[in-house]
Parts: structure tokens; sequence; C-alpha cells
């Protein structure tokens, strides 16, 4: 995991609340939406096609094989309104975290 620079794209809603992010899914987190480790299963399961309760059985993917959740919690929510962002690759799938949202999208 690494802190970085990074801009976010243009973005589209659906039915859930989540953003299509050229060719990605982009979740908000934060005061009166989900903790950043919600919006990353729910961003990383909106890219995979599957529900966040079925990320495990139906796309293989356990992020806690990937990254400490509680760790970015407090990381992430340690500093609203920064421009903190944090990279990682999961099974496959780019995201990235700043202080406001989350972005998955398949690796390239």
């Amino acid at each position: 995991m690494f802190l970085s620079s990074h801009g976010m794209s243009s973005a589209t809603g659906d039915s859930r609340g989540h953003k299509s992010v050229s060719e990605g899914v982009r979740v908000e987190h934060g005061v009166g939406g989900p903790s950043p480790s919600r919006a990353v299963i729910e961003a990383v399961a909106g890219a995979a096609g599957v529900e966040p309760v079925n990320l495990a059985d139906e796309a293989g993917i356990v992020l806690y094989d990937y990254v400490d959740l509680d760790a970015l919690d407090t990381l992430v929510g340690s500093r609203p309104g920064s421009d903190i962002d944090v990279s990682l690759s999961v099974a496959g799938y780019e995201v990235t975290v700043d202080a406001t949202a989350v972005v998955a999208e398949r690796a390239r």
C-alpha cells in the first residue's frame, strides 16, 4: 500500500448509489455514508459484478487477504478533508481510496 496524488474522472450513477468511472466503480464514503473500508468492499464488488455480501463466495475475493480494513479506516478516517490517496491492488483490481471516495477498476 502506498500514498500518492491521483485525480478522479467524471462519473455517472446507478440505482445503488455507485458511480461508474471509466469502466470502474466509484463509491463515496464519510459523513452520512459508509466507512472507507465498506466503500472498498462495495466498489470492488461492483467492479466484479457481484453483491458485496457475495464478494468472497462468487468472486473469490477476501479483502482481508489484501488490506487491513480497520487500519484503512483509521488512516483515511483520521484525515477528513485531506489530500490523502491510498492505492492498492486487489485480485486483479486497482483500488484508489481518497478522503471522500473509493474507485475500483479492473487492472490493465
